[in-house]
């Protein structure tokens, strides 16, 4: 499983009284490999893969990395992982219908989940207003 290229599709997600729950579709290189679930009631994520013997190469897969919590080191669980691939997901959908308003940009100092829209689609107008307001701090994405 080392790497694999993961995608998803088919998003649902939904409110609860404890925050929100969601279900997608899980690819690995292109194939259709799991249902993931997370109802949404503080429960764990539930994968259900198509088949049951790839759920431990998965975890596998997904413990090597590590997560840093106050201080420890912890194993990545498939709870975070999912959430990752979630939050990543819907990202790149809030970039992308930006990016039919105007042009998307980061400034250097950003975190990595921050981008900015200047609302002109004429790309030499919008460098030469970052480069005189932003000078050598932004990247366009």
């Amino acid at each position: 499983m080392n790497n694999s290229q993961f995608t998803i599709k088919n998003v649902k997600t939904w409110s609860t009284d404890d925050g929100g729950g969601y279900q997608f579709s899980l690819y690995v290189d292109g194939k259709k490999f799991a249902i993931v679930t997370n109802d949404g009631w503080g429960g764990t994520v539930n994968v259900d893969c198509i088949f049951k013997s790839q759920l431990e190469s998965l975890v596998q897969y997904v413990s090597q990395f590590k997560v840093e919590y106050e201080g420890q080191t912890f194993d990545k669980t498939l709870d975070i992982f999912m959430d990752e691939l979630l939050n990543e997901y819907e990202m790149n959908k809030k970039l992308q219908r930006a990016k039919k308003k105007g042009i998307a940009f980061k400034l250097l100092t950003d975190s990595k989940d921050v981008f900015r829209t200047l609302n002109v689609l004429d790309m030499e107008k919008a460098k030469a207003y970052l480069d005189a307001k932003f000078p050598n701090n932004y990247q366009i994405i």
